[in-house]
């Protein structure tokens, strides 16, 4: 791996420290960007922030863009070794070649832009994410984009996800993905995808063994990208409220997640079935053990296959092969063994699914748009998954008559 010579802007040998608490460092605001629809491809897809740091989700996530084009990093005494070779490799090697400056630090000063952190946080689906604490400096730029200093980067040590640490390869790949989102790079397509994305990048997600370095696209997106922290306007109002919320319910499908970074916002119901591949009313007729990605059987992340039983289509277009059937793709982060679990506790009724095609109209495999892209229809009332402070809350409950008639109305 190449080191750094006539400069000394990235330390080899830090010393690695706890994150301290530095609120008074910058006038601290309680707003965040709100995401467009994303495109259906990368080629070109924006940098930005997105996701609220206030929904009630568990691990706390969201992304945001730096401050400038200094990025400073400093490491929590909780990073593997690994880890910190892995972050020291990708800023020297994908990320001090664009505009910006990577500065390792010895220790949180004001100017922190991200303190890297791993522990074992549990079987939650996720290998790592990034937050912007409630307490750290943050505000909105020029471009209605929330950048934050002293973002958090989180590595997840939970043996479920192991996959993702198994080995150099993976831990530089994961390193470069998570250091992407505290610049605000968004994720490449609808990965994984049969044929994988056109070209090798860190920033496709779900891949345990994927490129462990940037695309020149990426590093374009850096390059174009105007980082600049703008003071608050007085006429600027909170983005980032909650609504009241009266319950959660609790299903299996919420732990069929993607990677906890890997996500879309909408603001209606008829925005996320504008920006769905397909909407389909059908019902969860088989499980089976389905594709797997990255290294070998044993040190993969396996997929269960959901075959849905499709009724109608409702929205968008499928081929006419999906007509009558389609495979939705499930992650099994729990490993291949944890599929019975699956298929017991999947609801078999009724239901709309959101959908996404992994890879374009050529390709058998789907994945729900969001995290909560299934409306199960319960004895004629609407069932959504556990609420996440957005507009899909408002609809548990709601007649699935109703719902359905809505969707139709959209897609027209």
């Amino acid at each position: 791996m190449a080191k750094p010579t006539d400069h000394e802007t990235v330390t080899t040998h830090p010393t690695v420290i706890r994150r301290a608490v530095l609120a008074s460092a910058a006038i601290v605001l309680a707003l965040t960007a709100v995401a467009g629809p994303a495109a259906a491809s990368h080629a070109g897809r924006p940098i930005g922030s997105f996701s609220s740091c206030r929904r009630p989700v568990t691990p706390p996530r969201c992304s945001s863009v730096g401050n400038d084009s200094r990025h400073q990093v400093a490491f929590d005494v909780t990073l593997t070794p690994g880890l910190a070779e892995s972050l020291r490799d990708t800023m020297i090697e994908d990320y001090e070649p664009t505009k910006l400056e990577m500065i390792l630090q010895q220790e949180v000063t004001p100017e922190t832009d991200v303190i890297a952190i791993s522990q074992d946080y549990g079987n939650n689906g996720a290998a790592g994410w990034v937050y912007c604490p409630p307490d750290a400096p943050q505000g909105i730029n020029r471009q209605r984009h929330r950048w934050c200093q002293q973002q958090e980067l989180h590595f997840n040590l939970n043996p479920s996800v192991a996959i993702f640490f198994a080995d150099d390869g993976s831990r530089d790949h994961v390193a470069c993905h998570e250091l992407g989102h505290t610049l605000g790079l968004r994720h490449w397509g609808n990965p994984p995808e049969t044929a994988g994305p056109a070209a090798a990048t860190c920033m496709t997600a779900n891949t345990a063994d994927g490129a462990a370095g940037l695309d020149k696209v990426d590093r374009d997106h850096i390059d174009a990208y105007h980082y600049s922290m703008h003071p608050p306007s007085r006429r600027q109002l909170p983005l980032d409220v909650l609504p009241d919320r009266d319950r959660l319910r609790i299903s299996a499908w919420e732990q069929t997640v993607v990677e906890a970074t890997e996500l879309e916002d909408y603001g209606t119901l008829a925005d996320m079935t504008r920006c769905s591949d397909a909407v389909v009313v059908g019902r969860v007729a088989g499980v089976a053990p389905g594709r797997w990605f990255g290294g070998s059987p044993g040190n993969a992340l396996h997929y269960a296959a959901v075959t849905i039983a499709v009724d109608e289509a409702v929205a968008g277009a499928l081929p006419d092969r999906h007509h009558a059937r389609l495979t939705l793709e499930v992650p099994l982060f729990g490993g291949p063994e944890t599929i019975d679990a699956l298929r017991s506790s999947l609801p078999t009724g009724e239901s709309l699914f959101f959908l996404r095609n992994k890879g374009g109209a050529d390709v058998d495999f789907y994945r729900l748009v969001v995290m909560r892209g299934v409306i199960v229809n319960a004895d004629g009332a609407a069932e959504v998954l556990q609420g996440e402070g957005d507009f899909l809350d408002a609809l548990d409950g709601a007649p699935f008559d109703a719902l359905l008639a809505q969707v139709r109305t959209a897609a027209r």
